[in-house]
């Protein structure tokens, strides 16, 4: 892919991020609550979520899919939490948190985040994003930390949440970025293999 194609795809992405946060937040705190906690049920009910260890979450920020019901239930199956802390500009680590209503801060970007603790790799991340495909391509608000995380922790289960609306059916991607391996929505679970194969559930 040379410069130009890279060129197109940033400024395609740029343009569908300003989209869907416009429609995204158009939503109702009754729309974003309800959507949140079918999404969130369906999550808890994955083997992904039910064999992993160590649980990575989002603290979710504006309009974006609500995560407390899973980490109220990770707390409660005993398994260890954890939440993104961004140590640099360009690094992402995830630390241990006991209980997010204390151990969690306002930090760069305005996003709660740990204070300095226990590092941990988790074998389950829960991603946040702007816009998805049916691929598991993702695209967040731009700065990377994600896309960095992953493609160095590759063996850690990587699930997407998203209201059905932000899920395309392709969206421009490059070769840094890191595709998930299941979206769910609170209309649909997309599955995706490495062979980029999709399988949609209701």
């Amino acid at each position: 892919m040379d410069e130009e194609e890279e060129d197109t795809i940033r400024m395609r992405k740029q343009e569908l991020r300003r989209y869907m946060m416009s429609l995204r937040d158009s939503l109702s705190r009754e729309e974003m609550i309800r959507a949140s906690s079918i999404i969130q049920e369906k999550v808890l009910k994955t083997d992904e979520f039910n064999s992993s260890s160590i649980v990575g979450l989002y603290s979710p920020i504006g309009s974006e899919v609500d995560t407390s019901t899973l980490a109220r239930y990770a707390i409660e199956e005993g398994k260890i939490l954890a939440y993104p802390r961004i140590e640099d500009r360009y690094t992402m680590v995830f630390v241990m948190v006991l209980d997010p209503a204390i151990d969690l801060t306002i930090g760069r970007y305005g996003i709660l985040e740990p204070l300095p603790s226990k590092v941990v790799k988790p074998d389950l991340v829960i991603v946040p994003g702007l816009v998805w495909d049916e691929h598991g391509h993702r695209i967040g608000y731009g700065k990377g930390y994600y896309d960095r995380y992953l493609s160095m922790n590759r063996d850690a289960v990587r699930i997407g949440l998203a209201y059905d609306f932000q899920v395309l059916s392709s969206i421009p991607h490059s070769r840094m970025d890191v595709r998930v391996n299941m979206i769910v929505t609170e209309r649909r679970s997309i599955r995706v293999d490495d062979d980029n194969n999709s399988d949609v559930m209701g």
